[in-house]
């Protein structure tokens, strides 16, 4: 019954920002703004770094109402900046085009530095993956740190560093193997080491495709205390869960033998198709390849900037489960 004007964009909005006011800004200032349909907003996905925000169009009703979208935007955040990231292909089956990196307001520098839990990330706003960062992990990296004191540790898909550098935050004697197949991540992940004061020479970066890198640490018998697998989505349609279901399993069993006894495993999937109880048949798949009991610690998913909407449950898309290998 609400006509699609200004007031209606202010006013999902203020709902939208009201909740975000739960971050200290001292300690976090990267966060999602709008999250589609969890903040009422379909096809929009809005992400704030610091006084920049990223903003994503996915569908052609939000398209039609983007002069709206970004005068609201602007209004509503005093935000300095604003970036238009519709380079998802997603936006094809809308019929709409893939677009380059367009500033819509202000000015938008190719990076910025953030704050996540009083963590420094340097971000790539117009290149880097998704809207720049995975900001969804954000308490998975802080959970992470109860596992990896004075542990070896490997992170899978590393991207720029997330994972690894509260890991190696922990203590001294924490030693991260960070693994990922693009080049401009990983030196970006070396620059965020330094940026918190962590020496990147006491740790690895290998430039490797994942897959690759575990059967060849399985070959040689390399193993670690705890193994982080974030990988990005094997499925985003309905007709392709089925084969990433087969290589959810085959990551799960490689991960499992890079792990010594008694090591942890934080396990995630960012497909929405794939569901919470599909990842946790993976493990169990996947451990009784390996003739490894597994213990079930944690399950998570987002957090509140992601809120999700039980009429759509694909907004709830992230599941992260620590388990302990035998």
């Amino acid at each position: 019954e609400e006509a699609l004007d200004a007031a209606f964009f202010r006013d999902r909005l203020r709902r939208a920002i009201a909740l975000r006011q739960a971050f200290d800004p001292e300690q976090t200032n990267v966060y999602r703004l709008v999250h589609s349909e969890g903040d009422g907003l379909p096809g929009l996905i809005v992400d704030r770094y610091g006084d920049m925000l990223v903003a994503q169009i996915h569908t052609l009703g939000m398209e039609r109402l983007r002069p709206l979208l970004i005068d609201a935007l602007g209004e509503a955040t005093g935000a300095r900046g604003i970036l238009l990231r519709n380079d998802s292909q997603s936006r094809r089956r809308e019929g709409l085009e893939v677009e380059e990196p367009l500033v819509v307001a202000g000015a938008v520098p190719e990076r910025v530095i953030v704050r996540e839990n009083g963590v420094q990330f340097a971000v790539d706003l117009w290149q880097g993956q998704k809207t720049g960062f995975f900001i969804d992990q954000r308490d998975q990296r802080a959970a992470l740190r109860q596992y990896a004191r004075g542990k070896r540790v490997l992170n899978c898909f590393s991207y720029t560093g997330g994972f690894s550098i509260y890991a190696a935050l922990t203590n001294a004697e924490t030693r991260v193997t960070s693994v990922d197949v693009s080049a401009p991540a990983l030196a970006l992940a070396r620059e965020n080491f330094a940026l918190n004061g962590l020496d990147a020479e006491r740790h690895e970066f290998l430039l490797s495709d994942v897959f690759d890198y575990l059967e060849q640490a399985r070959r040689d018998g390399v193993q670690f205390d705890v193994v982080v697998l974030d990988p990005p989505a094997f499925a985003r349609t309905q007709s392709a869960r089925s084969q990433a279901l087969k290589a959810y399993r085959r990551l799960n069993s490689l991960g499992m033998e890079a792990l010594r006894p008694g090591g942890i495993l934080l396990t995630c999937s960012c497909s929405g198709v794939v569901h919470l109880d599909d990842l946790l048949g993976v493990l169990a798949q996947s451990a009784q390849h390996v003739r490894r009991p597994v213990q079930l610690l944690e399950t998570r998913t987002h957090s509140l900037d992601h809120p999700i909407n039980l009429a759509m449950p694909e907004t709830g898309y992230l599941k992260t489960i620590f388990c302990r290998l035998g």
